[in-house]
């Protein structure tokens, strides 16, 4: 079982990757692999199967790594809608990770 603390960490680690991912595909290169990229892999799979505007909105925030007020700009929505629609995400990872635990 996950929690919600883990999927929030693991959303600020893909976050971080994809905001440093040119630093990172040279580091595998010479050095092999980080385990984030699994982590990665695995939020990708499950995101796939989300409604669209919380996948358009992942997106925007985790993979392009747009502020709440740039993504709010980017996508015509307010910053507050925005907001919860992240709060979204996290109960969306939480319910399908914990789905396919049991």
């Amino acid at each position: 079982m996950i929690t919600i603390e883990t999927i929030k960490t693991e959303l600020a680690n893909i976050r971080y990757y994809h905001a440093r991912k040119d630093s990172f595909d040279k580091a595998f290169d010479s050095v092999g692999q980080n385990g984030i990229l699994d982590t990665v892999n695995r939020y990708n799979q499950v995101i796939c199967t989300a409604p669209p505007r919380i996948y358009e909105m992942y997106v925007c925030l985790y993979v392009q790594c747009c502020t709440y007020e740039a993504a709010a700009e980017m996508l015509c929505y307010s910053v507050n809608y925005v907001y919860k629609t992240n709060k979204k995400i996290v109960d969306f990872f939480y319910e399908a990770m914990n789905r396919e635990a049991a």
